[in-house]
């Protein structure tokens, strides 16, 4: 079930609406299973932007159906202390942590990436695969993923590096090990040359450190993927292409990098022309050709019928992600 075209095929079967609502479900028991997170959630083609904004960042994403997720993450080589002067109180940000957040003076010392992602990630995943006795399904050596009425479908799981690019991903490689250990991440194959899948998929955005992951692609197999420059495949060469298809799962770029700042200013007031139109969807065919998934950026906010057109037209146009702040909005589009 959980094969290769399965787990990287665009997400087309998700676009499903559904009533208004203001907020996620909510259980009269805890959310400690998939299935108490997940059941009867259905999928949608949301990428859930700014997640850590939110009271219950990874749990609201999901329980809306967004099948993907972006965290801004920070790492500091030396441990620090800042005093508030308001409340008075000492923040002490730790060498050996990691944490999640926009912007440095934001930062809480209690929002780790381990207490607001992996640490309910992982508790998830190990509740959708049991260890038995005697195996259930004979043959079946694939993992389920976070989503209870569609295991095969992955999460895919953005983080946006913040700080310098080589210090970070060396301290993240040891948060990814016990997501390793089971199998839980998809990874690139260097030995066969090919992406194996796995319940989550991992995409680094931002400070990407280009060299150590192009490096790791040739030499070891690889648990992270990186985001592609999307407004660079026109004209791309193949031998740029040809790396691209290596490293990266999704590729992805604003709005006004896709158009140019003249053509941008214009989209942003109203619905896309048809020159707009034709333009992206030119991009996002030359992405999909070589197995790239898309998603857009810096998008519009504001006025809401102008978000709501870009939203449905991107979609309809081929791009794979809809980047979204509002997930209740978007749930109710998709």
């Amino acid at each position: 079930m959980s094969t290769l075209s399965t787990i990287l095929q665009p997400v087309t079967m998700i676009n499903v609406f559904r009533p208004h609502f203001d907020h996620p479900k909510t259980s009269t028991g805890a959310l400690d299973t998939v299935e108490s997170l997940t059941r009867d959630v259905h999928l949608k083609p949301i990428h859930s932007h700014n997640d850590y904004w939110r009271k219950r960042p990874l749990l609201d994403a999901l329980l809306y159906g967004c099948v993907s997720v972006e965290g801004d993450i920070w790492h500091f080589k030396e441990d620090y202390t800042v005093g508030d002067t308001i409340t008075a109180t000492t923040l002490k940000f730790l060498s050996d942590e990691m944490y999640v957040g926009h912007n440095q003076i934001y930062l809480k010392p209690e929002n780790t990436l381990d207490k607001v992602y992996f640490d309910p990630m992982f508790s998830f995943l190990e509740s959708a695969n049991k260890e038995f006795s005697v195996p259930i399904l004979e043959n079946f050596n694939a993992k389920f993923g976070l989503f209870y009425d569609a295991p095969e479908i992955p999460l895919y799981f953005w983080l946006d590096l913040k700080t310098e690019g080589t210090d970070i991903y060396a301290h993240l490689k040891k948060y990814l090990s016990r997501f390793i250990d089971k199998d839980y991440l998809a990874f690139y194959d260097h030995e066969t040359g090919t992406m194996l899948p796995g319940p989550v998929i991992i995409t680094l955005t931002g400070n990407v450190p280009w060299d150590v992951l192009n490096n790791e692609t040739e030499t070891t197999n690889r648990y992270v993927y990186a985001d592609c420059p999307l407004h660079e495949f026109l004209g791309a060469g193949d031998d740029k292409m040809k790396k691209f298809k290596k490293t990266c799962v999704f590729a992805s770029a604003s709005l006004e990098q896709l158009l140019g700042k003249e053509s941008y200013q214009t989209a942003v007031r109203g619905d896309f022309s048809d020159e707009q139109q034709a333009k992206l969807k030119q991009i996002f065919d030359v992405a999909h050709e070589n197995g790239i998934k898309t998603r857009i950026w810096g998008g519009v906010d504001w006025p809401i019928h102008v978000r709501d057109s870009h939203w449905t037209t991107l979609w309809r146009l081929g791009c794979d992600l809809i980047n979204a702040d509002d997930l209740a909005a978007a749930a109710n589009i998709f």
